[in-house]
């Protein structure tokens, strides 16, 4: 396969014009992004995350939190931004992809200028700055995911699924650990400000429930049916009609888990069984939509989540291909990802849609084929798993299992 060079060595100023600050950079600083990058990855573990559960926050538990954000955030991005100086030169100039690796190495930039923190006002403005960068990098993966599209006959499938998924990886850990830290440092804000200095005169508030962005009493149920309904608006507003759903099984289930995590996979999902169950029944002129059945079983420190559709399934050829990134059932019907009628893409939602969809459940990115491998790798991620059963000609079980993050904390590492 030809490529036009081995690797590509960017040039910051010229991916900067459009962007709120304009970045030069000369070589020289490159020698600072690659002596963070040679540093070694320090894990923290789940149990880590939710240490400071059941405990006032004080002042020492930020500065050590932060400590360790501080020291650890540059690292990962630093070596995110070598990842893209390893692709070959013509994908790393796709505009798509110059932005991510713009964003990256801005953030890279400004977190990594901060001096030692040992106080509290410095960590707010650490925090502050963290927060902006975290929100700066959510539009990523529907960038990467054009990026790659027009790109992937310049990278062998297999090079191009091992970026993407450490991409994605990396980055579901620098905004875990990121965002465990704003929380954490805003909820001990609060609580200096409510004055609540002692476990006994916090009682069982709403508060007790989080530790940072952890909800440790999350309830699948209610979080299915805010996802659903927001589903089934969309649908209404793309096709103008929508099938109706029904939630059953262990409804009163709770589980300790990143409740933007849940919404991202059942979302992705749930857009899938919506939009495959109106174009079923469009093609067959089928008088009335089968509603959505979503299953809900407990088990053994974990949930279990089944979402079935009459949407027709997927046929045997294809089933190899769902959780292939830049492969998408837009393309193989001929549909673009802008006019395609998957939930995921919108094109002519509201403002406020989309927003929704940037801040919490993935983004624009139908008909980019980057829905069903994401949503797997974020089940995965905390040991959980995501199968697709289809039975062609009828419609799709979905079976989505996560585990609880409590019943992990020992095992997994981030």
């Amino acid at each position: 396969m030809l490529k036009l060079a081995s690797a590509f060595r960017p040039t910051h100023s010229a991916w900067n014009n459009g962007n709120r600050r304009h970045i030069s950079k000369s070589h020289y600083d490159e020698t600072v992004v690659y002596k963070y990058a040679s540093q070694k990855i320090r894990p923290v573990s789940l149990g880590q995350l939710l240490k400071y559960r059941r405990l006032p926050l004080s002042a020492e538990n930020i500065l050590d939190s932060v400590s360790y954000s501080q020291a650890e955030l540059p690292v990962r991005l630093a070596k995110r931004v070598i990842s893209f100086h390893r692709l070959p030169f013509i994908v790393g100039t796709n505009p798509h992809i110059a932005r991510v690796y713009s964003q990256y190495y801005e953030a890279f930039d400004r977190l990594h200028a901060f001096p030692s923190i040992t106080e509290l006002d410095a960590e707010w403005g650490f925090t502050r700055a963290l927060e902006r960068q975290t929100q700066l990098l959510v539009d990523v993966i529907p960038a990467i995911s054009q990026g790659f599209l027009e790109c992937k006959q310049y990278m062998p499938s297999e090079e191009r699924t091992s970026f993407i998924n450490e991409l994605i990886r990396s980055r579901i850990g620098l905004r875990v650990i990121g965002e465990q830290h704003v929380a954490l440092s805003y909820q001990f804000r609060n609580e200096q400000r409510a004055a609540r200095p002692t476990p006994a005169s916090r009682g069982d508030s709403v508060d007790d429930v989080w530790v940072g962005a952890i909800h440790t009493r999350l309830l699948p149920a209610r979080m299915l049916e805010q996802c659903a309904q927001m589903v089934q608006n969309m649908c209404e507003m793309h096709y103008t009609t929508s099938p109706g759903y029904y939630i059953d099984g262990d409804v009163d289930e709770t589980i300790s888990y990143i409740p933007s995590h849940f919404e991202y996979i059942t979302c992705e999902l749930l857009k899938n069984a919506f939009r495959a169950t109106v174009e079923l029944s469009n093609r067959s002129n089928r008088s009335a939509h089968p509603p959505i059945q979503i299953t809900i079983t407990k088990g053994e420190g974990y949930v279990g989540v089944r979402i079935r559709d009459q949407g027709g399934g997927i046929s045997k050829s294809n089933m190899r291909n769902v959780f292939e990134y830049s492969w998408s059932s837009m393309q193989e019907s001929g549909e673009s990802a802008d006019d395609s009628g998957s939930g995921s893409s919108m094109a002519g939602m509201s403002m406020q849609t989309n927003l929704a969809l940037q801040q919490g459940i993935g983004g624009p990115i139908a008909g980019l084929g980057f829905g069903l491998p994401m949503a797997r790798l974020y089940a995965e991620y905390f040991g959980g798993s995501l199968d697709i059963v289809s039975m062609e000609g009828y419609g799709c079980d979905v079976f989505l299992k996560l585990r609880s993050i409590e019943g992990s904390v020992e095992e997994k590492q981030i």
